[in-house]
């Protein structure tokens, strides 16, 4: 359809803006006549191909959803399993207690010496 015969056929019901807009016409295509002007051309393929689309998303969403809830599975055990290595942790000895057990065990292995020296036990050649 030519833009003379939509004049023709729809004259009546057409309001010339040319003069709002400096003597032109006003910018863009004009505007189809009532019935869509043969818009609908190719219809069905636009369709199916967006219902072929909108189904593929909705699968998309069903991965999402099916992953989520093993991500969501996941998350708890990683909780519990982070909770439980806090509790060894905060029962691994500290640094204080290890120089503290080492120095006494030191402390106590010469005392032993000293003391086993004093009586006698560790002066070579002599027996008891």
């Amino acid at each position: 359809m030519s833009k003379g015969d939509t004049l023709a056929e729809y004259g009546a019901n057409v309001i010339h803006a040319a003069d709002k807009f400096g003597g032109s016409l006003p910018p863009g295509p004009p505007l189809q006549p009532p019935g869509g002007g043969g818009t609908s051309d190719g219809m069905e393929a636009r369709v199916a191909r967006l219902e072929a689309d909108v189904g593929h998303i909705k699968d998309d969403v069903a991965d999402l959803k099916a992953s989520m809830r093993t991500m969501a599975a996941d998350v708890s055990t990683a909780r519990v399993d982070i909770g439980v290595l806090k509790e060894k942790v905060n029962n691994l000895p500290t640094k204080a207690y290890i120089g503290a057990f080492v120095s006494g065990g030191v402390v106590f292995m010469i005392a032993a010496l000293t003391l086993l020296s004093r009586l006698g036990f560790l002066v070579a050649g002599a027996a008891k």
